[in-house]
């Protein structure tokens, strides 16, 4: 492919914004793919307490504008309980209750998480369009 001088700058644009809706579209698919394996890491985690009702209610919320794309991920059946089984609570008559800690392990795997997932999206953009 043979490229006039003029038109240069005009073709190295178009490729910069080519790749960087191409890149846009590999965080969001990241993103989302992140979410779905924190929301079924935690719907299925041994975490030292059976309440199936709180296990069954993690779900996820996906935004994304333009540049970003964010997910937030929360218990909409037993919401209240995430930070007192997380961090244990005052009991009425004094003493505390055992924590479980199940949400902090899970969330300091999503950085790496993320991490994998947006090169194999990239991996993935690169190979189709070859």
């Amino acid at each position: 492919m043979k490229i006039d001088p003029k038109d240069l700058r005009s073709e190295v644009q178009s490729l910069l914004d080519k790749f960087g809706w191409e890149a846009e579209a590999c965080v969001r698919t990241a993103v989302e793919k992140t979410a779905k394996q924190v929301v079924k890491e935690l719907k299925t985690g041994d975490f030292g307490f059976n309440d199936k009702t709180y296990s069954k209610g993690w779900t996820r919320k996906m935004t994304s504008k333009r540049l970003s794309a964010s997910a937030v991920i929360y218990n909409k059946t037993e919401g209240q309980l995430t930070h007192l089984l997380e961090f244990g609570h005052a009991k009425r008559n004094g003493g505390r209750t055992r924590a479980f800690p199940h949400i902090a392990p899970i969330n300091d795997k999503v950085p790496e998480m993320f991490v994998d997932n947006f090169t194999d999206a990239l991996a993935d953009q690169l190979i189709n369009n070859t």
